[in-house]
């Protein structure tokens, strides 16, 4: 099978497929935040890829990898409040920040590129996995491809198993109780939601996936 990579200009058509992704799920995100939070979740994740779409298809064709990712993170957490713009924010630039002198994006960069955001995730959000947060499906898609079984080293195979982990991982947080964050004074009522910031990341590595499949 031949190594397939991700190019700088790959990356830039991901995010803008990532941000399309995201927006025709705006309605569902925010349906899945009014049970738990303020409902405004979906309308946030467009508004900061929208910002991450126009940042990037303005950037010079010379921009490296890190230089998309940084960038990237910089556009969202501006465009954005609250913890989701934070959080999102600094796990596309930690990625950024991993991914310094990288020409494409291979399975190693992507090992590299979730165990970034992985524990910038924990850090800025100071949560654990099973906490019920953006957390558990970035953990479940790290988790995936650092256990990819060589025979499957591919990165379309990869991102495969990190999406379908992530998926199930944030669906998973539905049985959780909160620990931490505003939902976390809700105890039994946030029994039978999924997380939106699980469900979120889960629709971007669905989205990744997706485009590396089809092209």
């Amino acid at each position: 099978m031949p190594k397939l990579n991700i190019t700088p200009p790959d990356l830039r058509r991901i995010l803008c497929f990532v941000a399309e992704a995201i927006g025709k799920e705006e309605a569902y995100l925010n349906s899945l935040d009014g049970a738990i939070g303020d409902g405004d979740h979906g309308i946030t994740m467009r508004v900061g890829f929208e910002a991450v779409k126009a940042k990037v298809g303005a950037l010079d064709a010379s921009v490296t990898i890190d230089g998309v990712l940084t960038e990237s993170g910089a556009a969202f957490m501006g465009a954005t409040g609250g913890a989701i713009g934070v959080l999102l924010g600094r796990m596309l630039m930690s990625a950024g920040a991993a991914l310094q002198g990288c020409k494409e994006i291979g399975t190693s960069e992507l090992r590299v590129l979730l165990n970034s955001m992985e524990t910038a995730v924990a850090s800025a959000g100071k949560a654990k996995p099973g906490d019920k947060t953006i957390l558990d499906a970035v953990h479940a898609a790290n988790q995936a491809v650092a256990t990819t079984a060589e025979a499957d080293q591919s990165l379309p195979n990869m991102l495969s198993r990190a999406s379908l982990a992530a998926g199930t991982a944030a669906q998973n947080t539905a049985g959780m109780r909160a620990r931490v964050g505003r939902a976390s004074r809700l105890g039994d009522r946030v029994l039978g939601h999924p997380d939106p910031g699980a469900v979120s990341f889960s629709i971007i590595m669905r989205a990744m996936a997706q485009w590396l499949e089809e092209n």
